[in-house]
């Protein structure tokens, strides 16, 4: 029997749904997560993780006894990733010292000091004791985030538990984005494709540059594994943890949203469990389409995600078969279409890309230039292959990536993992918008800009503030 008086509603069919849930429901809430196919995180972001993440994770189950989290490793698969910034390829995703290794040989003027020597990396001790000071601090330095009440510190915790030389590595690194305007052209216009991409990728901004924070945040993604995380056993397991607590799930869409006085009141699903009345809702996930409600305007641009996949007459080629590739160029910064990435398999290519958002985009309209263009980028990279496409599909994802302009931003010392909190309005009938006094939001819009770290630590604070 569905409850009809509820604590918390949230709506979002994610695990960091399940996440703020199961913390609710220790501390006595009644709580109702709901699965409504018009708001979500899209697979760009639910899907993939990185060392820092992975311990984050390990950490939040060994404090709440969470047993999935605990064994997140069973839920994940390594993965490389396949840069391409123009026609340079970056491959990442291996053990740190190769990844380290591969960003040295492909950026040298980036990560390569003048007075360093790869071949540092000749003997196997020396690889060992790279990756396992990399391993012990992602391990040690998410356990303490995820202990730290005070997000402010969380900065300079980071920064100050960071190894000595993997400091200097990332200080090197950093000293490039005060010096870039005297770069040769060349050389800042990859490393604008570089950072523009790398940044999308792993932190779901679009940006050439970041603040000391961000960019540290980056630099330990880049030379972290990478892992593929079967999102959907994830959340079935969650989901056990989260009804044997107590909690209510249902896979159905808001039918009825009940406004009164700046307040949701109630609300109805598209079946036969009447109506019910939360005391407080919650939308965790990208960008609420379809609903009577909408985000108080950003001053950042925003874009979405277009999921296109091509069939072909033939399987790919051995040499692409199960690769994930991402693709930009420094002329593709600032256009409607910046980069994409896709993933081959068989006789498939599933591109996901990143598109600037246009209210009342139709597919109708950009089908055919969107397929022309793919068809034309999958030429340029792999001219030595031919693909007939017999087939093709599009549809938007839920994905959202925020654009951020501020090319002074290496001067800021942190992201700001403040209480911001994006305003939800109702947006019922024409001209009737007003703030909602008991509806959070939790998302892209809502978080500082570290993609998977960020919404991580957001919904912990939440959980234990709620």
């Amino acid at each position: 029997m569905q409850n009809k008086n509820l604590d918390f509603a949230l709506v979002g069919h994610n695990f960091f749904a399940f996440l703020l849930s199961i913390g609710l429901l220790s501390r006595g809430k009644k709580v109702l997560v709901l699965d409504d196919d018009r708001f979500n995180y899209g697979d760009f972001f639910t899907n993939s993780l990185t060392a820092l993440d992975v311990e984050f994770l390990k950490a939040w189950g060994a404090d709440s006894n969470i047993a999935p989290l605990m064994n997140i490793e069973t839920y994940l698969r390594p993965e490389r990733v396949y840069f391409f910034t123009g026609k340079k390829q970056l491959v990442l995703g291996d053990t740190p010292q190769k990844n380290f290794r591969e960003l040295c040989r492909k950026f040298p003027g980036l990560f390569l000091k003048e007075s360093s020597d790869l071949s540092i990396f000749s003997h196997e001790n020396e690889i060992a004791n790279f990756d396992n000071v990399y391993n012990d601090f992602c391990q040690k330095i998410s356990a303490v985030l995820f202990n730290e009440k005070s997000t402010s510190k969380i900065p300079l915790l980071f920064e100050n538990s960071i190894p000595e030389n993997l400091k200097a590595h990332f200080q090197y690194f950093f000293s490039h984005f005060a010096l870039r305007e005297k770069m040769l052209e060349a050389d800042r216009f990859d490393m604008n494709g570089f950072m523009y991409m790398t940044r999308g990728f792993f932190q779901n901004r679009l940006s050439t540059t970041g603040s000391r924070a961000e960019l540290m945040h980056l630099f330990f993604s880049l030379i972290s594994p990478y892992y593929k995380l079967d999102h959907d056993r994830l959340i079935a397991d969650l989901l056990e943890v989260h009804t044997k607590s107590g909690g209510e799930f249902k896979k159905l869409n808001l039918s009825d949203l009940k406004f009164q006085s700046g307040l949701v009141k109630s609300f109805e699903l598209e079946s036969f469990d009447g109506i019910i009345r939360p005391n407080k809702m919650a939308f965790i996930g990208g960008y609420p389409v379809g609903l009577p409600i909408k985000l108080k305007a950003s001053k950042s641009l925003s874009y979405n995600c277009l999921n296109v996949k091509f069939s072909f007459k033939d399987n790919v080629p051995k040499l692409l078969e199960g690769k994930k590739c991402v693709f930009t160029t420094p002329i593709k910064i600032g256009t409607e279409r910046p980069f994409w990435e896709v993933y081959f398999e068989g006789n498939t290519a599933v591109f996901n890309i990143i598109m600037a958002k246009k209210e009342g985009t139709k597919i109708d309209f950009i089908f055919e230039r969107v397929k022309s263009l793919l068809i034309e980028d999958l030429a340029y990279l792999f001219p030595e292959f031919e693909f007939p496409v017999v087939d093709c599909k599009m549809k938007f994802t839920l994905d959202v990536f925020i654009e951020d302009k501020d090319f002074n931003a290496h001067k800021r010392v942190e992201a700001s993992f403040k209480k911001r909190i994006v305003e939800v309005l109702e947006d019922s009938a024409p001209q009737l918008i007003s703030r909602l006094k008991n509806v959070l939001y939790f998302g892209p819009y809502n978080e500082d800009s570290l993609g998977t770290f960020s919404s991580l630590v957001e919904i912990k604070r939440w959980r234990e503030s709620l």
